[in-house]
């Protein structure tokens, strides 16, 4: 019901991604499309899928979800890098290692269970994985990841979000 109800209030179709936030008091209000918060969407709607019986009511509903939204994410990866930016539809913001590790997990994990074909999205895997290696040190720390925020509508806010070392959502 959950994943349901955010992707109900914060899918753009459009654009297969997810908004920051839902402003219940001014639906209207359209966020921009930030990686981590896209991150948290695919990844919650991938844990849903491990344990969701396929006979359950909703189990080929959320699957289309995942599915519409790897779509949408794949799009965004930077050809070049295999990064995603940190707002995903800017390839002017910076560079995001926990969306990019959260977009690649979740692909692979598609991959892995079945959900997505492995000729069309293996590509994509393995470059957010040789873009995650060059963000690990030797001795552990992770580097440009999003300081944690708030919400905006306002794009340039995600732009000047402080990049850190080591934070917990890296």
């Amino acid at each position: 019901s959950q994943v349901l109800g955010f992707h109900k209030r914060v899918y753009d179709p459009e654009a297969d991604l997810y908004m920051h936030a839902h402003y219940s008091e001014r639906p209207e209000a359209k966020l921009p499309y930030w990686s981590r918060a896209n991150g948290w969407g695919i990844w919650a709607v991938s844990e849903v899928l491990l344990h969701l019986p396929k006979n359950h009511p909703h189990y080929r509903k959320i699957m289309k979800i995942y599915r519409d939204h790897i779509d949408g994410l794949v799009k965004m990866q930077n050809p070049e890098t295999g990064f995603y930016h940190n707002v995903l539809n800017h390839p002017d913001s910076f560079k995001e290692t926990s969306g990019t590790a959260i977009f690649t997990m979740a692909i692979a994990r598609g991959i892995n269970q079945g959900w997505l074909k492995r000729r069309n999205y293996e590509d994509y895997a393995l470059k957010g994985w040789q873009a995650l290696e060059t963000v690990i040190a030797d001795n552990g720390k992770v580097t440009d990841i999003c300081m944690g925020t708030m919400c905006s509508e306002e794009v340039q806010y995600y732009y000047k979000r402080p990049v850190v070392v080591d934070d917990s959502h890296g």
